[in-house]
């Protein structure tokens, strides 16, 4: 039976998916147009639609396959890879503010939170014992 710290950090860390997923259908317009100017200042001609949904696929493709693997197959070292990825984004967004390289929005700073408490929940004493467990 799966501890309730692993069935909360499913329930946080696949809203915040979800949400990311709506943040980038949202913005879809205005990153592609941003893609666009990036991609003409570097001299390149690629197709900035087909570039972001690729990228899209692939974050979405890594955020499954770090909760498949925490989740479902129990691999503790897992934890460690996603408290990375979310200490990096909080960065970022700290970074980019500080700076005044750009804003983020609402459901990017939710996107956060919601994966910052979900990485929580797998350091708590009962995901620690049943990532222990695994194979017994």
């Amino acid at each position: 039976m799966r501890p309730d710290s692993i069935r909360k950090f499913d329930m946080f860390y696949l809203a915040s998916i979800v949400i990311g997923i709506a943040s980038s259908l949202m913005n879809f317009e205005t990153q592609v147009g941003a893609l666009e100017v990036r991609l003409t200042e570097a001299g390149l001609s690629a197709p900035a639609e087909g570039f972001l949904l690729t990228t899209l696929a692939i974050a979405l493709a890594i955020n499954l396959l770090l909760w498949f693997l925490a989740s479902r197959m129990r691999l503790g070292f897992t934890k460690w890879i996603i408290l990375a990825f979310v200490l990096y984004s909080a960065a970022t967004a700290v970074a980019g503010l500080a700076m005044g390289l750009g804003t983020i929005s609402i459901t990017g700073l939710l996107n956060v939170v919601l994966k910052a408490i979900a990485v929580s929940f797998l350091f708590r004493a009962d995901a620690k014992e049943w990532y222990a467990t695994r194979g017994q």
